[in-house]
């Protein structure tokens, strides 16, 4: 995937609540796909802002993202993004970057039962610090997507039919392209 041009990339924006699986899901689309995997929690940590969820703190590291995707995207790769994106001014950051670089976006929104969000958000995470309440604030401040999108109900020992439906939907989605990962190097 190396050698993939710019214009065969593609930007996957991978959003949901805490606890929904979407970093999970994420890194094995990028894997699957091979793109380059950036995650908010990470950045998030990687920034020194653990702890600190202001709005402020929220943009420097969804900035930092772009300005990540943004030199990704300038090699040629495809990339995505974790977070939850559930403000519309964050997506539409995402939607103008997209835009800016002549960039195929695809957008996947990660849902799960709220009994499921609960034992997850129950057991420790190494990058994230989201608990039931951290959970329950995202959920009463999440905008609705008006933009097209993927929904994938995440459901625990069914990641290989998720993504598999993600990389239909991604390549399908943009004028029948294939990525030359998908049509030739599987990794199954």
């Amino acid at each position: 995937m190396e050698n993939q041009s710019k214009s065969a990339s593609v930007l996957v924006m991978v959003m949901g609540l805490p606890g929904s699986g979407k970093s999970f899901f994420a890194k094995a689309l990028a894997k699957e796909i091979g793109a380059q995997y950036l995650g908010s929690d990470e950045l998030r940590k990687e920034l020194g802002l653990m702890g600190n969820y202001s709005l402020d703190n929220k943009l420097a590291v969804y900035q930092e993202m772009f300005l990540r995707a943004k030199k990704i995207h300038n090699s040629g790769r495809s990339v995505v993004l974790d977070g939850t994106f559930f403000l519309q001014q964050v997506r539409d950051l995402v939607i103008f970057l997209a835009k800016s670089l002549s960039w195929r976006l695809t957008i996947i929104h990660i849902q799960a039962e709220e009994e499921l969000i609960t034992k997850r958000l129950s057991k420790p995470r190494e990058d994230s610090e989201a608990d039931l309440d951290v959970y329950q604030k995202i959920k009463s401040e999440f905008e609705p997507i008006i933009e097209k999108h993927l929904l994938i109900q995440s459901i625990d020992g069914f990641i290989e039919e998720s993504v598999e439906k993600a990389i239909n939907f991604i390549y399908s989605s943009h004028e029948k392209r294939r990525c030359p990962a998908i049509d030739g190097q599987r990794k199954v």
